[in-house]
């Protein structure tokens, strides 16, 4: 019963989604997403940031600054890291997987919680942090989108996802990151669900990052560029929702979003 009463809410609001598109189409819209082109006068909100999210796709800051990257920059347009290479995709997004789609030669995706759970096609159960599955240098770019802030291990993290990316390979990665803190604060010693989500945003986080990512990823052989909105003429991060319309004031909150590339060797 609640499965049949879900599904019609869904086709419902699919339904309200698509007699809206009709009306801005003729009537004009302020916003509109990169990823799924909803177009609106404003986005929905989150439990974090207001105005942020995507009630099509669910597609929020980070995955359409990803998008933007790749569409719009060249240094890092997905001609040049994603059409015709092997990608490898950590717990992937269906909103990201949406634009990658038949792009690369090869395209893998892989989640720590696979085993066990419907989760799709989803080609690995993958642990990042030790990716015994995969052979070094198998692959030429890797996409991981938050999820580095629940690992245990990070540095482990970190030395494997350079490990499986070919010479010349790029990573593509996003991170919590609490604004204006220098130092990621990590303590691997709490394990209170209720501490870890006041100290660290969410109760399966490990840590919250800091300015400090950008050297850590260094440290481990990356040429990294975080692009954030400010890559970006106004009018398009105005019009993609690039950067949160209102900040928020929640302590924990990511108001200033990068996404961070690493360029191996």
């Amino acid at each position: 019963m609640k499965t049949i009463l879900k599904k019609g809410k869904r086709a419902a609001e699919k339904t309200l989604i698509g007699a809206s598109q009709v009306y801005y189409k003729l009537a004009g819209n302020k916003v509109e997403c990169n990823i799924c082109h909803y177009k609106a006068n404003k986005l929905k909100s989150n439990s974090w940031h207001a105005y942020s999210s995507c009630p099509n796709c669910g597609s929020t800051v980070r995955s359409r600054l990803l998008v933007a990257a790749l569409t719009m920059l060249d240094e890092f347009s997905e001609n040049k890291l994603i059409v015709g290479k092997r990608v490898l995709h950590c717990a992937p997004e269906e909103a990201t997987k949406r634009v990658l789609k038949g792009k690369p030669a090869v395209y893998k995706t892989g989640d720590y919680l696979a085993e066990g759970y419907d989760y799709g096609d989803i080609d690995y159960n993958l642990d990042i942090t030790d990716m015994k599955q995969i052979g070094d240098k198998s692959f030429d770019c890797l996409i991981a989108c938050d999820v580095l802030e629940h690992v245990y291990n990070l540095h482990n993290g970190l030395t494997e996802i350079y490990r499986v990316l070919d010479d010349g390979g790029y990573c593509i990665l996003t991170v919590p990151q609490k604004d204006h803190l220098d130092k990621t604060y990590e303590d691997l010693t709490i394990t209170d669900p209720k501490e870890r989500e006041r100290l660290f945003g969410q109760d399966d986080h490990m840590r919250i990052f800091g300015d400090d990512f950008v050297d850590m990823l260094a440290k481990v052989g990356f040429k990294v560029t975080a692009v954030d909105e400010k890559f970006f003429d106004k009018a398009i991060v105005d019009k993609y929702v690039l950067f949160p319309p209102v900040l928020s004031k929640h302590p924990m909150a990511t108001n200033y979003r990068k996404v961070f590339f690493g360029k191996k060797g």
